[in-house]
């Protein structure tokens, strides 16, 4: 049941997120002029274009990204008595990695660089990486070889790593990382992701029952919205606001299923 939720999740967002979305209205707006169909051929250009031009003008994307990232806060000091760090994958490229020869990051490349700061500081405390493979395809790239590569390039050694491998998403970090761990109660645990993913995954962990301490990293905003234009606009805007949509879908996705503690969890 678990694999066709996931996987029904995973295309229907291919199909609704709005840059794909947006390119579907445009594409078949532009069929139907093709074909004769001028006045509704108009309408559907003329929506999508517009659309676009707000995404690209505007800062939309900032808007909603601005109450997922200020949500928690940067925890420093962190307690001397950490038990254990854990970080959730999704910085990293495997196909290019295996491909390439070595570790390719993406946008969210703090998530790495963080765990191993913390790696370095608190030698006595026991670390975890979470991420398997999110996709539908290409299985048998797996997150976790570019993160075992990176840490050996940072000079960390990856037996200091404990690795869950098979995760596909948020629920099964949490989950396999319970496992792994068997957190006990009183047990001071480190929660690092990205800032804006933060909520939802807080949200995993206290449902299990496990309260940790989050870590916000690879913040995309100052945390205050500057209602500006965008000159020359930004067309990736469009992809931006999918992500945060896609976050925010999520949040009421996973509560709605009883994955999450609440709909919009925050600092305890």
């Amino acid at each position: 049941m678990d694999t066709v939720l996931w996987m029904t999740s995973k295309i229907f967002w291919r199909l609704a997120s709005p840059d794909i979305s947006l390119l579907l209205v445009l594409s078949v707006g532009v069929c139907l002029l093709y074909f004769g169909r001028e006045k509704l051929g108009r309408r559907l250009v003329a929506v999508a274009t517009t659309i676009i031009i707000l995404f690209s003008l505007f800062p939309i994307s900032s808007m909603l990204l601005i109450p997922l990232e200020n949500r928690f806060p940067i925890p420093e000091p962190l307690p001397e008595d950490i038990n254990g760090v854990i970080v959730l994958g999704g910085a990293e490229s495997p196909k290019l990695t295996q491909v390439r020869g070595q570790a390719s990051l993406g946008d969210s490349a703090e998530r790495l660089t963080t765990f191993v700061s913390l790696a370095r500081r608190f030698s006595d405390a026991k670390f975890v990486y979470a991420g398997g493979q999110g996709a539908i395809g290409a299985q048998e790239y797996k997150a976790a070889f570019t993160a075992r590569l990176f840490f050996e390039q940072m000079g960390l050694d990856p037996d200091r790593v404990m690795f869950d491998s098979q995760s596909r998403n948020t629920l099964e970090n949490a989950e396999n990382t319970f496992k792994l761990v068997n957190p006990q109660k009183g047990e001071k645990w480190v929660l690092i992701t990205s800032a804006w993913h933060m909520p939802r995954s807080v949200g995993i962990f206290r449902k299990l029952g496990w309260e940790v301490i989050p870590y916000p990293v690879d913040f995309k905003t100052t945390g205050k919205l500057e209602l500006t234009l965008r000159i020359p606009p930004k067309l990736s805007s469009t992809s931006a606001v999918s992500n945060v949509l896609y976050e925010w879908i999520g949040l009421t996705y996973y509560r709605l299923l009883g994955r999450t503690s609440e709909l919009f969890p925050g600092p305890a």
